[in-house]
């Protein structure tokens, strides 16, 4: 298996907006990492670099490297990196609102052999049992849960070696955020699949990852062990709403905290 090394990475949009300043990461094999950070940080920027999704907004890599399976990804078409194994579910699920469920989930599938496809469906229903019964509903109706666990399902139907999964739990209720992550680690765990995951809900994506990296304004400022980072004063006070004694911050109280963080000083 091989790991995903993204090496002092610098993105530029639209040739004149820098938006990732020398970011570095790395996935190792059959690993969940999470990418944690405010809105506007660069997450899903960092994650479109990989993926190569880039092009599609006018942004490109202009210094740095990103590496996986020996070769240079952003030298590579995103049609090139699928076929690495590298597939990306979208921030908001984007689904064909007009086809089925399963029509979606074999859209998933246009890069393996026809012959694979009913072992494909199979493996997803496995996962997502609750999708069997809703196989022919159109996806426009379906809700929000329900619409995150097809683009999953979609994902998996391209036998990825490595997903990227973009705020899988936007828009939901915490039972369906439960839920969804535990099918995620349940599918790393048994598909060995690897996960760079984005999350702005930083404690349920700590419990799942075993390492984690925080980004502020297009710069990684802070990584290290999960475990460890749920620990850590500045991550509880800031993303886990948590003062050092334990207790939940108000929102007035951590508004604030662009001014305040000890890693940016």
């Amino acid at each position: 298996m091989s790991t995903l090394t993204v090496s002092n990475v610098e993105v530029i949009y639209s040739d004149v907006i820098l938006v990732l300043r020398s970011i570095s990461l790395k996935v190792e094999p059959g690993s969940i990492v999470a990418l944690l950070g405010a809105n506007g940080a660069g997450k899903s920027t960092t994650l479109k670099a990989i993926s190569g999704l880039l092009l599609r907004d006018n942004g490109a890599v202009t210094r740095g490297s990103i590496e996986y399976d020996g070769q240079r990804l952003d030298k590579l078409a995103p049609e090139e990196i699928t076929r690495l194994g590298i597939i990306q579910v979208l921030e908001g699920r984007r689904l064909f609102p007009h086809l089925t469920t399963e029509e979606n989930l074999k859209t998933g599938a246009l890069i393996r052999p026809r012959a694979e496809m009913p072992g494909l469906l199979d493996e997803v229903y496995h996962y997502f049992p609750h999708l069997v019964n809703l196989r022919h509903r159109v996806a426009g109706y379906l809700s929000g849960g329900e619409q995150q666990m097809v683009a999953i399902g979609r994902a998996l139907m391209a036998k990825p070696r490595l997903m990227l999964l973009d705020e899988p739990s936007l828009g939901l209720a915490p039972l369906l955020v439960r839920e969804i992550f535990d099918i995620i680690h349940r599918i790393n765990r048994d598909a060995n699949v690897s996960i760079l995951v984005v999350e702005q809900n930083a404690n349920v994506a700590l419990r799942a990852a075993e390492y984690a990296y925080v980004m502020e304004t297009g710069r990684i400022v802070l990584d290290g062990p999960a475990a460890q980072l749920a620990e850590n004063a500045d991550i509880k006070e800031f993303y886990l709403g948590l003062t050092q004694l334990g207790e939940r911050k108000s929102y007035r109280d951590v508004k604030h905290y662009k001014r305040r963080k000890r890693w940016l000083g």
